[in-house]
């Protein structure tokens, strides 16, 4: 199997350093090549999405038998919240207990897991602690807790279940707005990854602000992640390119 063996590995929209980065993959994160190449390999993530990778920066090894809870140093690598390692990974590194958990664990609620990570910074394409899109953070949160989504927020309020109106919405459904997705905490607050402020924050819906009303305007839907039609652990059922 294919891994990242970096922090946050980018994936480009071409095999050059000046393309868009489309998304990340962390630490540990498995990946299918598609073509490898000298410099940058096409690659495929568990969301479906394809993209170019620097070919260093892709490992082969054992399968990945833990997921990170919080970031953790050794020597010149950072394994980041969500990462994934090996059995023996845990006793190379020293990974002391509380720092991760069974891949198989998914007692985790989205809306728990986001509200760490409020300050982090906007980051175009991002999907780690280092810095979030807004369905980066969404899709980060959920893969978290078990459930793969597709990477953009399009895509996302296409791939879920539809909520009739904010009445009928709970928390952990995600808000769709045209190009922005958040995790809704109830009452109409949101949290999400926001160019407006530069990070990860929360927003009151109904708090009649400009940035609120702005977001209302272009609302959309709201959208469910429905066990019965997204089980625990498995990919995304429909291919993005």
């Amino acid at each position: 199997m294919h891994f990242v063996s970096i922090s946050a590995a980018d994936l480009r929209a071409e095999p050059k350093f000046t393309s868009e980065r489309v998304s990340q993959l962390v630490y540990g994160e498995s990946l299918k090549i598609l073509e490898q190449g000298d410099e940058y390999s096409l690659v495929r993530g568990n969301d479906g999405l394809q993209g170019y990778m620097k070919t260093a920066i892709i490992s082969s090894g054992p399968a990945r038998t833990h997921k990170m809870t919080r970031r953790f140093r050794h020597d010149q690598i950072i394994i980041p919240f969500g990462g994934y390692v090996s059995e023996e990974e845990i006793n190379r590194f020293g990974i002391p207990k509380g720092f991760f958990v069974l891949l198989s664990r998914y007692d985790y609620k989205p809306t728990e897991l986001a509200m760490r990570f409020l300050g982090v910074p906007y980051l175009w394409g991002g999907t780690s602690e280092f810095g979030f899109d807004c369905s980066g953070l969404t899709q980060r949160m959920y893969r978290f807790a078990g459930f793969e989504l597709p990477r953009n927020a399009d895509w996302q309020r296409d791939y879920l279940e539809e909520v009739p109106s904010f009445k009928e919405a709970e928390p952990g459904d995600l808000i769709f707005f045209k190009g922005h997705v958040g995790i809704h905490l109830g009452n109409m607050q949101m949290i999400h990854a926001n160019g407006k402020y530069a990070s990860v924050t929360i927003t009151d819906l109904s708090d009649q602000s400009e940035y609120s009303k702005h977001l209302l305007d272009i609302f959309e839907q709201i959208g469910r992640v429905n066990p019965a039609s997204i089980k625990i652990g498995e990919p995304v059922k429909q291919k993005y390119a």
